[in-house]
């Protein structure tokens, strides 16, 4: 069989004619750690107007804004697992991307996926590629396109049958350590792509862009776990003060939250330190559940019934 051999070149030449003619280019580069799937992309986009510092993104809501503000340009989503795990495909966020990869198809970006499996994408983003490159060692990819002309089947991917031919190359594998699978088996199987690592120039924008977008984004996470900690606390301080917290309430919201009831207690205790309160938080605490429930009662009782004035004692006269 005469194996079909493609280039950086024949990849960007395709996307330009799919922009040329009006199309988006949705493509997905896959393959394990330190293959070289980013190095892929770099080398594709560069024969674009490509500028990492702007196109190269690291979260779901950076890619959303690429997609949605520019026209004929790029996005390069490095991490994708972050952006379309299928296991996320109820966050509303996910939904949205898939919205605007749909909606703004007429804006014909370039949007590359660097992902370690194409099959951990959710189905419906998989479904918008054109094209999945997977990198089976440092320089060489497999070429991917989906099955077209299918009336009945929903799977463009032909995941099932393809994953039957791996799972015979894997039994074979396990025989012989040094079994190489023949991937022009698989249905989707378009060649094999050559392609030279980037420049040391490259390399280092490429380096320098992640480690600081990185950053930025954990650092976003870090700080939106201190706000999740302190709203807990706010709320736990207002139902102590307000005595509507138990001890035995306080131990259950430790335990479901995974927390020592030493470190709430001290931290419950610093805040009203803090606040100029000289009790501490066992003046707060309801007794006990019961006590907290008959107050409950008698203040919602209190609010349904009118006040009755106090009636004047009245004098019987003596027989």
């Amino acid at each position: 069989m005469k194996v079909v051999k493609w280039s950086v070149k024949d990849i960007a030449d395709i996307l330009k004619a799919r922009q040329g003619n009006k199309f988006d280019g949705n493509l997905a580069v896959s393959g394990d750690r330190g293959n070289g799937k980013s190095t892929l992309i770099n080398k594709i986009f560069y024969r674009f107007k490509f500028r990492p510092k702007k196109h190269q993104v690291y979260n779901r809501e950076d890619v959303i804004n690429l997609l949605r503000k520019q026209k004929y340009s790029l996005c390069f989503d490095d991490e994708a697992v972050n952006t379309g795990y299928k296991r996320d495909f109820q966050n509303a966020g996910q939904k949205e991307l898939i919205k605007v990869l749909t909606a703004y198809r007429d804006s014909f970006n370039i949007h590359a996926s660097a992902i370690p499996n194409f099959f951990s994408l959710d189905k419906d983003l998989r479904d918008l590629f054109f094209l999945h490159l997977h990198v089976i060692e440092r320089g060489i990819a497999v070429v991917h396109m989906p099955l077209q002309g299918r009336l009945y089947s929903q799977d463009r991917w032909d995941s099932k049958y393809n994953a039957k031919v791996e799972e015979l190359w894997s039994k074979k594998i396990q025989i012989n350590p040094t079994f190489k699978p023949a991937y022009y088996k698989l249905s989707t199987f378009r060649g094999y792509l050559f392609f030279r690592d980037i420049t040391d120039k490259q390399k280092k924008i490429y380096e320098e862009i992640k480690e600081e977008k990185r950053r930025e984004k954990y650092a976003s996470e870090e700080e939106l776990i201190e706000q999740k900690e302190r709203d807990s606390n706010e709320r736990l301080y207002k139902l102590l003060v307000e005595k509507k917290l138990t001890r035995s309430g306080l131990v259950q919201y430790c335990l479901l939250e995974g927390k020592k009831y030493s470190s709430i207690n001290s931290r419950l205790n610093l805040m009203l330190k803090d606040r100029g309160v000289k009790e501490t938080v066992k003046d707060f605490l309801c007794p006990n559940e019961k006590a907290r429930i008959e107050s409950n009662v008698k203040e919602e009782i209190n609010k349904v019934l009118p006040e009755i004035p106090q009636q004047p004692q009245q004098k019987f006269p003596s027989f």
